[in-house]
C-alpha cells in the first residue's frame, strides 16, 4: 500500500510538471471550453461575449440555468450550420464571398469610425471645433417645394411672385412625401445636415425669402425660409446636437483621408448605371436630403 501511495504521489507530481509546459495551454483551452462541435471549441469567453451581447440588445435574459442552455444551444446549431456550409463548399462560392468581403468591410469601416472617434472627439477637441465654426451651426426653418423639372419648378415660382401660397402649392405639386403633407415643412436644420446645392441657397436667403429653382439630386427646389437661429454656446447643446456635431467632425475626417487618397472616377461609366427603380426623396424631408459623408 505504501508503495502504491508512492507511485500515486508521484505520477500526480509529474503530471503537475508537465502541464507547466506545452500542455498546459491544452489543458486550458479544455478547461476554457462550453462545448466542442467536431473538434471545434465553443469558448467561455465566446459564450459570454454573445450572452452580453443579447442581453444589451434586449432578445432575452441568459443568466438562469435554463438560460444558459438555450444560448448554447443556439451557439451550436450556429457552429454546425457553419461547418455544414464549409462541407458543401459553399464558402467557395463567388456570391457567397463577396457577401463575407462586404461584410468585412463594414466591420472595418465601423471600428475606423469608432477609432476616429475615440482619438479625435474628446469633449475639448469638439469645444473647440465648435468654437471655432460657430457661424456653421445657425440653424435655419425653410420650407421646400420639390419637382421633377425645371420649367414645373419655374412655373410654381411664378404662380408665389404674384401671391401664391406656399403651403397649399407644396401640398399639391411637391413629390417629397415627408413634407408635402405638412405644406412643404423642413423644420430646422443646419447646414451639414442637408445636401450642399439645397443647403447653399436655403442658408443665403432672408427670413421669408424665396428662391429661384434650385437644382439637387433629388430634382428641383423652392425654397423658403421661416425664420433662423443663432448657434447656441456649445454648452447649451442638446444630445441630439452634440450627436449631429459628432456627424460634422467624422465626415471631415472622411474628407481628409479621401484628400489624400488616389481616387479616379470613370464618369462616363457612372452616368450610364441606373438604379432599378425612380429616385425618390423618400422618408421624411427633414432626414432624407441628409449629407452621407460621401456627398457632403
Amino acid at each position: 500500500m505504501i508503495l502504491k501511495r508512492t507511485i500515486a504521489v508521484v505520477s500526480f507530481l509529474t503530471l503537475s510538471i508537465a502541464i507547466q509546459g506545452p500542455l498546459a495551454s491544452i489543458v486550458r483551452a479544455a478547461d476554457d471550453e462550453v462545448a466542442n462541435v467536431n473538434g471545434t471549441s465553443i469558448t467561455s469567453d465566446e459564450f459570454q461575449k454573445r450572452m452580453e451581447r443579447l442581453t444589451r440588445e434586449g432578445q432575452g435574459n441568459f443568466d438562469s440555468p435554463e438560460g444558459k442552455e438555450e444560448l448554447l444551444d443556439i451557439l451550436i446549431s450556429r457552429e454546425v450550420l457553419s461547418q455544414e456550409g464549409k462541407r458543401l463548399g459553399l464558402d467557395k462560392k463567388k456570391e457567397v464571398k463577396e457577401r463575407i468581403d462586404d461584410l468585412t468591410k463594414e466591420v472595418l469601416i465601423s471600428e475606423a469610425v469608432n477609432q476616429i472617434a475615440t482619438e479625435k472627439l474628446t469633449d475639448a477637441e469638439m469645444k473647440k471645433y465648435y468654437n471655432k465654426n460657430k457661424a456653421d451651426f445657425k440653424e435655419v426653418h425653410a420650407n421646400h417645394i420639390l419637382v421633377k423639372s425645371e420649367e414645373e419648378a419655374k412655373e410654381i415660382k411664378k404662380k408665389l411672385d404674384q401671391g401664391g401660397d406656399f403651403a397649399a402649392l407644396a401640398k399639391e405639386k411637391s413629390t417629397d412625401p415627408g413634407s408635402a403633407p405638412r405644406g412643404g415643412d423642413l423644420g430646422f436644420f443646419t447646414k451639414d445636415r442637408m445636401v450642399k446645392a439645397f443647403s447653399d441657397a436655403a442658408f443665403a436667403l432672408k427670413v421669408n425669402e424665396i428662391s429661384k429653382p434650385v437644382q439637387s439630386p433629388f430634382g428641383f427646389h423652392i425654397i423658403k425660409v421661416v425664420e433662423t437661429k443663432d448657434a447656441k454656446n456649445f454648452e447649451e447643446l442638446t444630445p441630439p446636437q452634440l450627436q449631429n456635431l459628432r456627424g460634422t467632425m467624422i465626415n471631415q475626417e472622411i474628407d481628409q483621408l479621401k484628400e489624400k487618397a488616389k481616387v479616379k472616377v470613370n464618369k462616363s461609366r457612372l452616368m450610364q448605371l441606373s438604379s432599378p427603380s425612380d429616385p425618390s426623396m423618400g422618408g421624411s424631408g427633414e432626414h432624407s436630403m441628409n449629407a452621407s459623408p460621401s456627398t457632403k
